[in-house]
């Protein structure tokens, strides 16, 4: 069964994908990094920001492998988000509700749990490069800062 509490999008509420996580880290492009960067930072200033354990076992997983990040390093960064962001833990009812979504959105399973738990945090904005920019789903708006 799934969790169909509704929750008040809060406008400057922002959620953000892994892949924003890993830009920040990642020095290869510096211009995703530098606009990576600003958005954490804000989020960070504001107290608005939020990510889900997800996001913090892909950022570690991405960081460590493809960027090559030394596993110290990572940790680190993955405590200086945790400890700067609001996380979601992802529960059986973000599970069941991502699966609504990607049923009803067509998106995958792992794009599906991102928004449920954006959703249930009451997120209006939804920072990703891998959902479809200005879609709205479920009340959060996916927005690619990377999009020119």
């Amino acid at each position: 069964m799934t969790d169909k509490k509704t929750v008040k999008t809060e406008e400057g509420k922002v959620f953000f994908d892994s892949n924003i996580l890993v830009y920040y880290a990642d020095d290869s492009d510096l211009r995703k990094q530098k606009i990576a960067e600003t958005l954490i930072k804000d989020a960070i200033a504001s107290g608005n920001g939020m990510i889900s354990t997800q996001c913090l076992q892909e950022f570690y997983n991405v960081a460590t492998t493809k960027l090559r990040c030394d596993k110290k390093k990572a940790k680190k960064l993955i405590e200086m988000f945790s400890d700067n962001f609001h996380v979601a833990t992802i529960s059986v009812p973000l599970i069941l509700s991502a699966i609504d979504i990607s049923i009803k959105n067509k998106l995958s399973f792992w794009d599906s749990l991102i928004v449920s738990a954006a959703n249930n945090a009451g997120c209006a904005t939804v920072y990703s490069e891998d959902l479809n920019d200005q879609q709205i789903v479920g009340g959060s708006k996916i927005q690619n800062p990377f999009a020119a």
